[in-house]
C-alpha cells in the first residue's frame, strides 16, 4: 500500500507541476507576499507619523480666540486655515479634522463656558484622523490651563479640584505590543495555507471526475483508501510547501529590507518561527482534506471551485469573529480549525506561556479531520454517481 500511496503522490504532485504557469503564480506569490504586506504596512506607519510630527492642525476662526491660537503656538502646534468647503471635504475623506471657534466664542469665555466644534468624520480610517486625538489633547490642556489660572485668581488652590491623581501603570510589555502588527504574518501564512492548495484539492478529485480520467485510474487493482491517501499527501505537501515560502518572504523581508518604522516591534526569533511551524504542520494537511471531500461532490471543477469556496470564506472569517468577539484565549478555541491556530500563535507573539496541549489538541483535531476525510472520500469512490456522474 505504502508504493501506491508513493507512486499516486508523485504522479498528482508531477502533473500539477506540469502546469508552470499555475505553480510558478501560486509560489511566486507565497513570497512575495510577505515584502508586499510589510512594505505597504510600513508607509502607513510612515504616514501616519509623518502627520503626528508635523503638529499641524486646522482652525476655522482663529480670531474668535487669541487665547486659544496663543496656547497651541505655545505647544509647538502649527495652525492652518482649512479650505472653504471643509465639511465636504471631510466626508469624503480629503481634508483632517478641523476645529471650529465661533464668532460668540469670546463673550461666553469671559462669563462661563464657550463652546468649539471638533468637525470630522469617525467612519474615515485614514491617516488624517490622527489629528483628532491632537486637537483633544490640546484642547484637553487649553481647559485644564484656564481652569487653573481661573481658580488661582480667586485665592482657591488647583488642588482642591484634584481629588485624586492616577498614575498609569501599563503592564503591557513590547512584545505584547508589536504583537497586534506581526499577528498579520501568521494570519496570511494560514490563509496561505488554505488558498494555495485549492488548485490541486480540486483537480486531483473533480478535475479527474470531469476529464473522465478517474473511471480508468479506480480500474488499476489498488484500494482506494492508498489511491486516497497518495493524493492527499500530495495536497499537503503542496499546502506545506506554500506555507514554508510564504513564512520565508516574510523572514527574508524582516532580515533583509530596510523597514525603518517597523524595525523596533517587528522582529520574530527563530524559535517563534518554529512555533508557528509547528502550528501549522497539521493545519495545512486537514484544511487540503476538507477541500479534497467538498470537491469530491462536484461534478465538473467549476462546480466543486464554487463549493470549496465556502469553506475558504468560512476560514477566512475565524480571525474576523474573534476579534469582534473579543474571546478571551478558552481551551475550547483549540477545538475550532483556524481560530485554534491564531490563539496559539498570538500567545506565541506575546510571549506568553504556550504548553504542549496548546500544540496537541490542535494537532489531534487536524489528524482526525485528515483520517476522516480520506476515508469519507475513499467511501464515496465507491459510488457510481460520483465516479460516473457528470450531469
Amino acid at each position: 500500500m505504502w508504493a501506491t500511496i508513493v507512486t499516486v503522490c508523485t504522479k498528482e504532485l508531477t502533473d500539477h507541476l506540469r502546469d508552470r504557469r499555475t505553480a510558478a503564480m501560486i509560489f511566486f506569490l507565497s513570497i512575495a507576499m510577505g515584502p508586499l504586506l510589510l512594505i505597504g504596512l510600513t508607509q502607513f506607519i510612515s504616514s501616519v507619523e509623518k502627520k503626528a510630527e508635523a503638529r499641524e492642525v486646522f482652525v476655522e476662526g482663529k480670531a474668535n480666540s487669541p487665547q486659544i491660537v496663543n496656547f497651541f503656538a505655545r505647544q509647538d502646534v502649527t495652525i492652518k486655515d482649512p479650505k472653504p468647503d471643509f465639511r465636504e471635504l471631510i466626508k469624503s475623506g480629503k481634508h483632517d479634522p478641523v476645529l471650529v471657534i465661533p464668532k460668540t466664542f469670546e463673550e461666553k469665555f469671559q462669563t462661563g463656558t464657550a463652546e468649539v466644534e471638533l468637525v470630522f468624520d469617525d467612519t474615515r480610517q485614514d491617516a488624517g484622523n490622527a489629528s483628532i486625538g491632537v486637537l483633544r489633547r490640546l484642547m484637553r490642556g487649553f481647559n485644564g490651563e484656564v481652569s487653573t489660572q481661573r481658580l488661582i485668581a480667586r485665592g482657591v488652590s488647583p488642588q482642591l479640584v484634584r481629588v485624586v491623581d492616577v498614575q498609569d501603570v501599563n503592564l503591557g510589555t513590547a512584545a505584547q505590543r508589536a504583537a497586534g502588527l506581526l499577528f498579520i504574518i501568521p494570519w496570511i501564512t494560514l490563509l496561505g495555507c488554505v488558498s494555495g492548495v485549492t488548485a490541486i484539492a480540486i483537480d486531483v478529485t473533480a478535475g479527474e471526475r470531469e476529464r473522465g480520467s478517474l473511471e480508468p485510474l479506480l480500474m488499476n487493482p489498488v484500494s482506494r483508501a492508498g489511491l486516497t491517501t497518495g493524493k492527499w499527501l500530495a495536497v499537503a505537501i503542496y499546502g506545506l510547501t506554500v506555507a514554508a515560502l510564504t513564512m520565508c518572504g516574510f523572514a527574508l523581508t524582516l532580515n533583509f529590507v530596510p523597514l525603518p518604522n517597523l524595525a523596533s516591534v517587528l522582529s520574530i526569533s527563530a524559535a517563534q518561527y518554529l512555533g508557528f511551524a509547528i502550528t501549522m504542520f497539521s493545519f495545512a494537511p486537514a484544511m487540503g482534506a476538507l477541500q479534497m471531500l467538498i470537491a469530491t461532490y462536484g461534478r465538473t471543477y467549476k462546480e466543486a471551485q464554487t463549493y470549496v469556496s465556502y469553506l475558504i470564506m468560512a476560514v477566512s472569517m475565524a480571525p474576523a469573529i474573534g476579534m469582534l468577539a473579543q474571546f478571551k484565549d478558552a481551551t475550547w478555541q483549540l477545538f475550532v480549525p483556524m481560530l485554534g491556530q491564531l490563539m496559539v500563535i498570538t500567545r506565541i507573539l506575546r510571549g506568553e506561556t504556550v504548553t504542549a496541549m496548546h500544540y496537541l489538541l490542535p494537532f489531534a483535531l487536524n489528524t482526525a479531520i485528515s483520517v476522516i476525510a480520506v476515508l469519507l472520500i475513499s467511501k464515496l469512490l465507491t459510488k457510481e454517481k460520483i465516479i460516473f456522474g457528470r450531469a
